[in-house]
């Protein structure tokens, strides 16, 4: 069963905004295919909170992974991260999965075929615009995201790859509107995402 792999602080800029540091390699956690929601074909989804706690959002390049293990589609993604249990987690030593992995907790746009090139992101809030990137500040690129996944740990047609968000994350509350798009190099909007937050 296709389960999301997510990269974590792969933007310098964001590891710089959560106080952490840029790793050496890239580093993953899980995401469940539970977790994963698919938009509409107009890319209308939900944005799920799980909880009345902390939550953020954290925009996304998603990749869907074919037959041959090799990227077939890609969208932008919204990853609600619940800021308040992944922080207890990491005081604990726990596992981040209540924090990063709850039902619905990442919320997909419109796929588009696979294209290599350098991706522009954004996500605003009610509006407001709170992310914005290329793909190209990756500090990890996908051909190496893809060789330490195959090196350690195998893959399965239908994975999802998060490539990891850049910085300006922060919270969401219910009834907050969230857009999010990714467009390519020619500046054509190829994904696109419109939730609604729930709890």
């Amino acid at each position: 069963m296709a389960v999301g792999w997510a990269v974590f602080r792969n933007y310098v800029e964001h590891a710089k905004e959560i106080k952490g540091d840029v790793t050496d390699y890239p580093r993953f956690f899980l995401m469940p295919h539970t977790a994963h929601a698919e938009a509409d074909d107009d890319g209308n989804n939900v944005i799920a909170l799980g909880a009345d706690e902390h939550i953020d959002h954290e925009v996304e390049m998603v990749i869907r992974l074919g037959d041959d293990l090799e990227p077939v589609e890609m969208c932008v993604g919204c990853d609600t991260t619940n800021r308040t249990r992944q922080t207890l987690a990491k005081e604990k030593g726990w596992p981040w999965l209540e924090g990063k992995g709850f039902e619905g907790s990442g919320a997909l746009g419109t796929w588009s075929p696979w294209d290599p090139r350098p991706m522009e992101i954004c996500l605003s809030v009610n509006g407001d615009v709170r992310q914005l990137a290329s793909t190209e500040l990756m500090v990890h690129s996908f051909e190496s995201i893809m060789s330490h996944l195959e090196e350690w740990y195998g893959l399965s047609p239908g994975d999802l790859v998060w490539t990891g968000t850049p910085k300006g994350v922060g919270p969401m509350k219910e009834g907050d509107l969230i857009e999010a798009w990714m467009k390519n190099s020619d500046g054509v909007k190829i994904s696109s995402l419109n939730g609604k937050c729930v709890i």
